[in-house]
């Protein structure tokens, strides 16, 4: 019997774009993606996406050069697009040795479950089955949610807040949530997307910590307990959006940590956050992406 065979399909597109596109493939494949950390030209990321030949059909590459065109209506370069058929084997080396052990804080180590990672003194390890580029730990503005957030924690535990101490908003791969319960929380992990939820609930098993993280499909606007903490990492829209509702949910004294932004939306959010009261307490930048840090009176 013949071996199966993959299309793989290359994007070049600019690095700012990254975690969206990153998003919009892993959607539109119906798989995981990987962001290719060298070989790319200053300023762009090469994304790698994979298909069936049945399912990469004219349509489906139709659709993929209106995605770069759209993005080129914006102005954003570089782009373009190349493909190839790569033997099964072969794409699922390639997907395995593009993700290794990744040092991500002082503290925190992420790998994926494939690999065996003796941490050393002081480490804590987070598994991570990366079936989602965008929540392996390798984005800006993850690095600066957990970077942070170690940060924040080790400047003193927050308030408590019942049950749960912090609260991860759009949790992903579960990768913010996880690390919080390494460092002593307890966490309640949210999202809308029936899939981030399916990949969080199992990255807290490969991890064991079921007794830490709840996960649930719960709309922020439906919870009622109150959180030390709180992380975002979402897009600047949303975190306008849930501005209210985010901070409605802090605990007087308590800390609230977003990203998912570049520095050209920190003007607006500084505003709708200042003027619900809350005070900034700080901002980390990395590669044009942000997080802010604020305190609720």
């Amino acid at each position: 019997m013949a071996e199966e065979t993959w299309i793989e399909v290359r994007l070049l597109l600019p690095a700012g774009m990254q975690e969206e596109a990153s998003i919009y493939l892993t959607e539109f494949s119906g798989r995981g993606v990987i962001l290719e950390e060298e070989g790319a030209p200053a300023g762009g990321a090469v994304i790698r996406a994979y298909f069936r030949p049945e399912e990469f059909t004219s349509w489906a590459q139709a659709e993929l050069q209106e995605y770069l065109r759209r993005l080129g209506s914006h102005q954003l370069y570089p782009l373009g697009m190349e493909w190839r058929r790569v033997a099964e084997q072969d794409w699922a080396e390639a997907w395995k040795a593009h993700f290794k052990p990744l040092k991500v804080t002082s503290r925190l180590v992420i790998i994926p479950p494939w690999e065996v990672y003796a941490g050393g003194p002081g480490e804590e390890v987070i598994v991570i089955y990366p079936g989602m580029a965008f929540g392996t730990g390798r984005h800006p503005s993850t690095l600066l949610c957990l970077r942070t957030l170690e940060e924040v924690w080790g400047g003193g535990l927050p308030p408590s807040g019942g049950p749960w101490q912090v609260l991860d908003v759009g949790t992903g791969t579960g990768i913010l949530a996880l690390a919080a319960a390494r460092l002593g929380a307890g966490v309640l992990a949210i999202d809308l997307d029936p899939e981030a939820v399916a990949a969080a609930l199992e990255n807290v098993r490969l991890n064991a910590l079921q007794d830490r993280i709840w996960v649930e499909e719960t709309p922020l606007h439906a919870l009622r307990a109150k959180f030390g903490l709180i992380l975002a990492n979402i897009t600047a829209p949303d975190l306008m959006q849930l501005a209210e509702a985010l901070t409605a949910r802090l605990l007087p004294e308590g800390v609230l940590i977003i990203s998912g932004f570049l520095e050209e939306d920190v003007p607006a959010l500084e505003a709708r956050y200042g003027a619900l009261g809350m005070q900034k307490e700080g901002a980390r930048t990395l590669e044009d992406w942000v997080a802010l840090i604020f305190r609720r009176p």
